[in-house]
């Protein structure tokens, strides 16, 4: 008769066995997705002093966003021309 123990053991190996299967399965789906990620990082990298020069260009777009939105709830949305 077999105990508990040696069942699960037993059952412990086979799902070990199982997860190793499935695991082998993904290694090339693995690596093709590696080495994508690495171009888009090289590509990242190669982006990042254009971020840096649109961040400085834009830095006051902040200020000046907010002065057009308190100048409009000045005018109670009406920013339009006066019709003379």
């Amino acid at each position: 008769m077999t105990n508990t123990n040696e069942l699960l053991r037993q059952r412990f190996a086979e799902a070990v066995q199982e997860r190793e299967a499935i695991l082998a399965t993904t290694i090339p789906l693995r690596e093709q997705r590696d080495a994508i990620v690495a171009k888009a990082r090289a590509i990242e990298v190669k982006s990042q002093p254009l971020d840096d020069q649109i961040k400085e260009a834009e830095a006051p777009l902040y200020d000046l966003n907010n002065e057009i939105a308190r100048i409009s709830r000045a005018l109670d949305g009406a920013t339009g021309a006066e019709e003379a």
